[in-house]
């Protein structure tokens, strides 16, 4: 199972779009507000559908989820390429949230779960750590694959390469096994994930008890799925914490996420050319990420001294 999750994890972030959309844009002929206008489009699918996503989870395959959001990220490429316009634009927007929100909280449940049937929940945190270092690895490849793909073949080669990359992930992710429990518990201490999960790190399955049944995926069809809905509905509007929750946590992660975005088009201001903007952004990024390493070191050397004092 962890090489067809590391595998996933890799091919689902080595996607040679991600530093050079905002330029795609910038390119077509978009205002820098019709290009937040996009943004936020983004952001609020997958606000809206991370609820009724999560409940989905409950009720089918996560394998399935799995298969089908990359499916959705490679249709919306293609359309970017094949007919740039603020429309398509905005299509593929509604198509990658929609992947995020039927991935968010699937892929760590499915591991858990299947750790937990080879009696080996207890590598859970190993396992994903590993996974979110290929899918580091898979962001790092990519961005330092952009900028030549993008001079040697446009936005044409860079589009092509992304949807391969979609496609490539949809094929793994039918290679990840699926053994769901009787309750159909999802992530770590029998979680459900109907609920506020993240994808990009921000993960937590809120559960709502929806009865998964099945041991392959096969789920309670649309009774179990209206049911979980349902439930995580009712729970939200009875407890105040989980209302809270459900909004800020997605909120807060989109806005954040939103803010990224806006870099290649200020690195391209500063004097870049666009073939150089992925490569300056990966500096940025291997920066930050050294930052918040080192911060985690320092901080343990001081709490060390401290305790040595």
């Amino acid at each position: 199972m962890t090489a067809a999750l590391y595998a996933y994890s890799f091919l689902d972030d080595c996607v040679l779009l991600y530093p050079v959309y905002a330029l795609m844009f910038s390119d077509a002929d978009l205002s820098v507000t019709q290009i937040s206008s996009l943004f936020v489009l983004w952001s609020l699918t997958g606000i809206l559908l991370e609820v009724p996503s999560g409940a989905l989870a409950d009720a089918v395959s996560r394998r399935l989820l799995l298969w089908t959001g990359p499916l959705l990220t490679a249709a919306g490429f293609a359309l970017w390429v094949l007919a740039p316009s603020y429309w398509t634009f905005a299509l593929g927007f509604v198509l990658w949230g929609a992947k995020g929100a039927f991935g968010s909280g699937a892929l760590e449940a499915l591991v858990y779960e299947e750790l937990a049937h080879l009696d080996a929940a207890d590598s859970y945190a190993r396992v994903m750590g590993r996974a979110r270092a290929a899918s580091l690895a898979g962001v790092m490849t990519a961005t330092a694959l952009a900028g030549p793909a993008l001079a040697a073949g446009g936005y044409g080669l860079v589009g092509a390469a992304s949807v391969a990359a979609c496609v490539l992930t949809a094929g793994v992710a039918l290679g990840l096994p699926e053994h769901r429990g009787p309750e159909g518990g999802g992530g770590p201490g029998g979680e459900s994930d109907a609920g506020v999960g993240g994808e990009a790190g921000v993960g937590g399955e809120a559960g709502v008890g929806a009865d998964c049944g099945g041991s392959d995926g096969g789920g309670s069809g649309g009774a179990g799925w209206w049911g979980a809905l349902r439930a995580g509905v009712a729970e939200a509007r009875g407890d105040r914490a989980v209302r809270g929750a459900l909004l800020l946590v997605p909120a807060v992660t989109a806005v954040w996420g939103a803010l990224d975005e806006y870099t290649p088009l200020l690195v391209r201001e500063a004097g870049a050319g666009d073939a150089e903007v992925p490569w300056w952004l990966l500096v940025i990024w291997v920066g930050r990420r050294w930052a918040a390493c080192s911060r985690g070191r320092c901080g343990a050397w001081a709490r060390g001294a401290s305790r040595g004092s």
